[in-house]
Formats: C-alpha cells, sequence, structure tokens
C-alpha cells in the first residue's frame, strides 16, 4: 500500500503509473500492427488512435523516468520532495502591509 502522509502519495502510484504508459504504447502497438499487417478496417482511425496513445504512453513514461532521477537526487530527504525547487525563485521586496517585526515598525518611523 502507498504511504500516506499529509496529502503526500508515496510508493505504489509510480508503479500503476509506469504500467498505464506500458499499456498506452502496447495499444499503439496493436493499433498499428493491423496497419502494417494490412487487417486494420479503418487505416485513419488506426494511425490515428495509435499515434495519440504513443504519445500519451510516452508522456506518462517520460514524466515517471524525470520524478525517479528528481527522487533520485533528492532521496536523504524524502520530505523535501517538491518540484518548486526545480524552479528559480523569484523574489519580490515585500509591501508594507506584508512587514510584520521590528523592522517594519522602524521603517514606519522612519517614513513619518
Amino acid at each position: 500500500m502507498a504511504q500516506h502522509d499529509g496529502n503526500k502519495q508515496r510508493g505504489w502510484v509510480n508503479y500503476f503509473r509506469v504500467l498505464a504508459g506500458g499499456y498506452l504504447l502496447y495499444l499503439a502497438y496493436q493499433l498499428m500492427k493491423g496497419i502494417w499487417d494490412g487487417t486494420a478496417e479503418t487505416v485513419a482511425l488506426n494511425a490515428a488512435a495509435g499515434a495519440v496513445f504513443a504519445a500519451a504512453g510516452a508522456m506518462v513514461l517520460w514524466r515517471e523516468w524525470k520524478a525517479y532521477q528528481y527522487a533520485k537526487a533528492h532521496k536523504d530527504d524524502p520530505d523535501s520532495w517538491s518540484q518548486d525547487d526545480a524552479l528559480p525563485e523569484q523574489k519580490r521586496p515585500a509591501t508594507p502591509a506584508e512587514q510584520v517585526g521590528p523592522e517594519a515598525d522602524q521603517k514606519g518611523r522612519d517614513e513619518e
């Protein structure tokens, strides 16, 4: 079973995603196989559905591979697993309403 830590899920969900991605690729292969064998009744539909299934399966597997690589890099501290640190942090100065503490009090006095 998956381990639950608040809203975080770890464990089995990744295996199911890999299986789903593999199954989508299998379905794409079966659809394309009908075209290659000449047994497909609707070639255009098989080709379109095969392309969609192949793209979706590849995308699911790619995302899981990237998640695996990220988890492997952060395996020492699984509580810090987040995609937020993959993006550069954009900081803006705090507005006076957001400032709390002695610095805000001093700044307010300086402005008067």
